[in-house]
């Protein structure tokens, strides 16, 4: 022991005579003597459940140095410490050994993981010196006796091993080594052993039990006469854990009796109370004897809340006669946890009815205890050793109160009736109380954006639109919920956000109060807290990336449509119309749908339908008269008009009036047709100077004076054959383009997840999870049966945090059938695939 001259000297008179006193068992060890070191101080290095290595080491030393001075011819032991109040230094340890000219040096430890190391990870680890040469450090030994312990210390704790290593070999040596200080300085043989990892539960537990840690020095004991060539006294120990058949854990307060004597393992009574302050928390379940009878050996074994058990046990004298028990718990069963949870009041009606039960039933009688109310029919399915039940109704109502309950009826593997309000005793029922959600539990979710993600050459001038799988309470929007950044700028743009409903889903508009800057980057950030009309709520982030193009416009405008309609025909006025559904079909003012960005306040409102069977369909919305019709121009400007589209498919086009003032249907000039495949605003423009003119009456060039003629539109097949559309700000504009040396920001990374969908198996819905950020790839989710045909292609993906649904049809909507399918997440660049199972 550190400390000083006089204490040393009568520590060491006092082993002496010990030593002297007790009629050794074993010869050999005569002139030689060991400093053990337990590694640390005080409490240092703190293990899960707050008992530490340094106690755990100092417990080990004293344990082994009593083993050695009591048993063997050993001159003496020293301890580098004995409490855990002394604080030693690394320097302190060596100087000491040196100091006493000691024989062999051993350091007693447990470890830990790094930064990146798992709690799981527990295992033994032998380090001896070694210089950065790899030859073993002089003088030799510690090699040697590493070998011998870790085989020892391994079978004894019952743990792997990552084995015995030179130590610059394990850590890698900067200097001429050794690497560890123990080793380093010390000028005798030495060695490092590692007994486990404090930091694993199961470790820190056993490491708290008295016993355990004699048992550690028992197999240093053992490795010392190994080493010396003595040999090993015959072994009369048995130990072993006691657990609880059905579930693993293992038992507290256990009674092992053997030859007359008995041992109780650890309780939070008698040791646990000391580390934490839960009762059912921590459990070791260890029990140990030594110096027992060499004949056969009869075992019995009582717990409280178990049945006893008696068991023959013949030992072996070489090393520890390992014995665990299983005992089978009398506690009668009881419902530990249950899906929903008791009082859940947004349960998910089209979800299993799960129930985890504290030891395996009997599935027929717990079906038959098994009822609700209202009532409800299913299936049950058991998993888990019988423990674990699903019951999955064909279908529960919305929004109602429902008891489940099961019986007293209902027993265990072993007969046990059951626990329902776990008092300890049998024959009571379990009663709990649900209530089942809306049809719609699920946030809104983003399925689109104008512009697309990663799209390049974006207007300037654009209005940004998010398109919704569903309605969205207008409360929940707020402009505050999406951020649009430029590149390198720290502070959003402002703007004004509206929601738009079409075909029931939202469209939110964000309206940019200023232009946005060329040939930038922008980030756009839409942050949880959309609500559906349900209260759902979003509560992931969705980010996505566009840039500008280096063209703005300065316009003119032919109509705002502030003054109303007036100029404008109804749809059926022109006698080119054609293909509609006439009732259905007006032009209106509207005050609501409005380009924010020029400070509007009124639009156009075309309100049509087409007869799907015709095989001719036109709509000629024409200008009469006015100033936008007196406003005249020539191709070098670009035709603008924003126009609010519901995505149906309709196609739309300009038309012009060329060589004014001549008036002649030949002059009649079109622009090329624009298929209306988005959602809210977005800015039309016929370059006319740049952009062939389509074919109508006119010969298709462009050559004179123009002036405003009509917006036209004509049916796509397969399209929708009836919606309403809204134009705002008619105008033209010359194009002014930024200098070429303006920089553009930089690309970012590209990265993408794809999660395992869930729920997985599923029967009627399941939903895949996918993460992709920096992306200016095409994205695209296929589903593959194993034969590797395609069953569902997802395409036009967006960026950011987002989720597809997949009802489990193929592409022609039909059911597939029940099996495993592939799943996989692609660009040009990269792919990712996983499996899903679909059980009918």
């Amino acid at each position: 022991m550190i400390g000083t001259n006089n204490g040393m000297r009568r520590t060491v008179l006092l082993f002496l005579l010990l030593a002297a006193c007790v009629d050794a068992q074993v010869r050999g060890l005569k002139g030689w003597n060991i400093v053990l070191d337990p590694g640390h101080s005080q409490k240092e290095n703190m293990g899960i459940y707050n008992y530490s290595e340094a106690e755990k080491n100092v417990r080990v030393a004293l344990a082994l140095r009593d083993i050695l001075l009591q048993t063997t011819d050993i001159d003496t032991v020293y301890l580098t410490r004995t409490d855990d109040r002394q604080i030693v230094g690394l320097t302190q340890r060596s100087d000491y050994a040196n100091s006493l000219g000691a024989a062999w040096f051993h350091s007693i430890h447990s470890n830990a993981p790094g930064a990146n190391g798992s709690a799981e990870t527990n295992n033994t680890l032998l380090l001896w010196g070694q210089y950065r040469s790899g030859q073993e450090k002089v003088p030799n030994g510690g090699k040697k006796m590493s070998s011998h312990m870790v085989d020892l210390l391994t079978r004894g704790m019952r743990i792997p091993t990552a084995g015995s290593f030179g130590d610059c070999s394990f850590y890698g040596c900067t200097s001429s080594g050794p690497y560890l200080s123990v080793n380093r300085n010390t000028a005798m043989p030495s060695e490092l052993s590692e007994a486990g990892y404090h930091t694993n539960h199961v470790q820190n537990t056993r490491n708290m039990n008295a016993e355990w840690k004699r048992m550690e020095a028992m197999t240093f004991y053992w490795s010392i006469l190994d080493f010396h060539k003595i040999t090993r006294p015959p072994v009369q120990i048995l130990a072993g854990f006691v657990t609880d058949q059905e579930n693993g854990d293992l038992v507290n307060g256990a009674r092992i009796t053997v030859a007359g004597r008995t041992y109780v393992t650890d309780s939070y009574g008698s040791l646990f109370h000391h580390y934490s302050s839960a009762p059912e928390l921590l459990r070791n379940g260890f029990y140990y004897f030594e110096n027992l009878p060499s004949s056969p050996l009869t075992v019995q074994i009582e717990a409280e809340d178990f049945y006893g058990d008696t068991l023959e046990v013949a030992l072996i004298d070489t090393f520890i006669t390992f014995k665990d028990i299983t005992l089978i718990s009398k506690r009668p069963p009881f419902v530990q946890a249950s899906t929903p949870a008791a009082g859940e009041d947004r349960f998910p009606a089209w979800e299993a009815i799960t129930l985890l039960f504290s030891r395996p039933m009997d599935p027929a009688c717990v079906e038959k205890a098994f009822s609700l109310s209202p009532a409800a029919h299913g299936t049950f399915t058991w998993f888990n050793d019988h423990r674990s039940l699903a019951f999955k109704p064909d279908t529960l109502q919305f929004e109602t109160e429902y008891t489940l309950t099961i019986s007293p009826e209902a027993l265990d593997r072993y007969g046990h009736q059951l626990d329902g309000d776990q008092n300890r005793t049998a024959g009571d029922a379990f009663v709990m109380q649900f209530t089942t959600g809306p049809a719609d539990l699920t946030p809104p979710r983003i399925v689109g954006a104008t512009p697309k993600p990663n799209t390049q050459n974006v207007a300037p001038d654009a209005v940004l639109n998010f398109h919704y799988n569903e309605a969205i309470d207008s409360a929940s929007v707020h402009a505050n919920r999406i951020l649009l950044t430029a590149s390198g700028q720290p502070t959003p743009v402002s703007g004004k956000v509206r929601n738009y409903i079409v075909d029931n889903r939202s469209v939110l508009s964000f309206f940019p109060v200023e232009n946005l800057l060329q040939n930038t980057t922008y980030k756009v950030q839409l942050l949880p807290g959309f609500s559906d009309l349900l209260g759902n709520t979003s509560t992931q982030q969705t980010t996505f990336y566009f840039k500008t193009s280096s063209t703005l416009f300065t316009p003119m405008t032919l109509d705002d449509y502030e003054q109303g309609a007036g100029g404008w025909w109804a749809p059926q006025g022109s006698g080119h119309t054609t293909g509609i559904v006439s009732e259905k079909t007006s032009l209106q003012v509207d005050s609501l749908h409005v380009n924010l960005k020029s400070g509007s306040s009124r639009s156009l409102r075309l309100n049509y339908a087409w007869d799907t069977n015709r095989s001719a369909w036109f709509i000629r919305e024409y200008l009469e008269g006015g100033p936008a019709k007196e406003l005249l121009f020539d191709s070098s400007f670009v035709l603008q008009m924003w126009v609010f589209g519901d995505g149906s498919k309709t196609q739309i086009r300009f038309c012009v009036d060329d060589r004014v003032p001549e008036a002649a249907a030949a002059n009649h000039e079109v622009s090329p047709w624009f298929v209306i495949d988005w959602l809210g605003w977005k800015l039309v423009q016929w370059d006319i100077a740049n952009t062939p003119a389509g074919q109508w009456l006119g010969d298709g060039r462009l050559d004179g004076e123009l002036a405003f003629d009509s917006i036209q539109l004509t049916y796509t097949p397969g399209g929708k054959a009836s919606g309403t559309l809204y134009f705002d700000d008619l105008q033209i504009g010359k194009k002014i383009t930024a200098g070429a040396n303006r920089p553009v920001a930089a690309q970012l990374p590209e990265h993408f997840s794809l999660q395992q969908n869930y729920p997985n198996p599923f029967n009627a819905e399941t939903v895949i999870h996918y993460h992709a950020q920096g992306s200016n790839r095409p994205m695209v989710l296929k589903i593959y049966d194993l034969n590797g045909r395609t069953v569902r292609t997802f395409t036009d993906l967006l960026p950011g945090a987002q989720s597809i649904s997949w009802d489990g049809r193929d592409e022609s909507g039909r059911p597939v059938a029940t099996g495993v399918y592939l799943y996989q997440l692609r660009t040009a660049k990269t792919q990712q695939t996983r499996k899903m199972v679909l059980s009918r």
